[in-house]
C-alpha cells in the first residue's frame, strides 16, 4: 500500500503545482493583487452587525392553512412549515454575489463564520419556500406565485422559481412580468445566473414553438 501510495502523493503534488504555476504565469500581477488584498481584509477589525438588512419572515402572508388532496404533497407541505417557522426566529442575509474576501474586508474576519451561517439560512428559506411554492401549484397556483414573487423581492437565485414563473406568466399570456424575470436575475454572469437564463430563454422558445402550432390552420 505505501507503494502504490507515495506515486499517487507525488503526482497530486504535481498536478496542483502545475495548475498554480500555469494560473501564475498567466496573470501574476492579478495573483499577488489578490494575495495583497487577502491580506488587508483579514488584518479588517469586527464591525457592527447589527443593522444589516437582516430578511424579515412575514409568517402571517403565507397559506400555511391549506390543505392538498395530495396527502404526500400535504405532509410535505407541514414539513416546510416547521423550517419556514423555525427560520423565522434566526438572523439571515442575502449575500449572494458577495466573495469571503469582500466580506472580511466589509465586518472583519471574526464575522466571517456569523455571516456565512446568516446566509446558509437564507439559502435554506429561498429553497424550502420553493418546494412549499412547487408543492401547491398544482392545486393553488395563485398561492403558490404570490410566495414565488415574493422570494423575487428578497433576491433569490434558485432556478426553479423563475422557471415555474416563466411558464405561469406565459400560460396566463403575461408577457411582460416574463420578461421582467430576466432583470431580477441576481447577478446575471454568475452560475447560476446563466442557468437561471437558460432556462427562461428555453421556456420562451417552447412558448413560442407552441404558439406557433396553435395557429397553424
Amino acid at each position: 500500500m505505501k507503494i502504490l501510495l507515495l506515486p499517487s502523493i507525488l503526482m497530486l503534488f504535481w498536478v496542483l503545482h502545475h495548475n498554480l504555476r500555469k494560473n501564475n504565469s498567466k496573470d501574476p500581477q492579478n495573483v499577488s493583487s489578490y494575495l495583497a488584498r487577502e491580506d488587508r481584509a483579514n488584518a479588517t477589525r469586527r464591525k457592527d452587525l447589527s443593522d444589516l438588512p437582516y430578511i424579515q419572515v412575514p409568517l402571517n402572508n403565507f397559506p400555511f392553512d391549506i390543505t392538498l388532496n395530495d396527502q404526500k404533497k400535504q405532509s410535505k407541505i407541514d414539513e416546510y412549515k416547521k423550517i419556514i417557522c423555525n427560520l423565522s426566529e434566526v438572523r439571515m442575509l442575502n449575500l449572494i454575489g458577495i466573495s469571503n474576501t469582500e466580506l472580511k474586508e466589509a465586518y472583519g474576519p471574526a464575522n466571517l463564520e456569523l455571516l456565512t451561517n446568516y446566509d446558509q439560512c437564507y439559502s435554506r428559506y429561498i429553497r424550502t419556500l420553493w418546494l412549499f411554492a412547487d408543492c401547491i401549484y398544482a392545486e393553488y397556483p395563485d398561492k403558490a406565485v404570490e410566495i414565488l414573487e415574493y422570494c423575487l423581492s428578497i433576491g433569490t437565485d434558485i432556478s426553479g422559481t423563475y422557471d415555474l414563473l416563466g411558464h405561469y406568466y406565459l400560460d396566463h399570456d403575461k408577457e411582460d412580468q416574463f420578461l421582467a424575470l430576466y432583470d431580477k436575475i441576481p447577478v446575471k454572469d454568475s452560475i447560476s445566473g446563466k442557468v437561471i437564463r437558460n432556462k427562461l430563454d428555453q421556456i420562451k422558445f417552447s412558448h413560442q414553438q407552441q404558439t406557433s402550432t396553435e395557429q397553424v390552420p
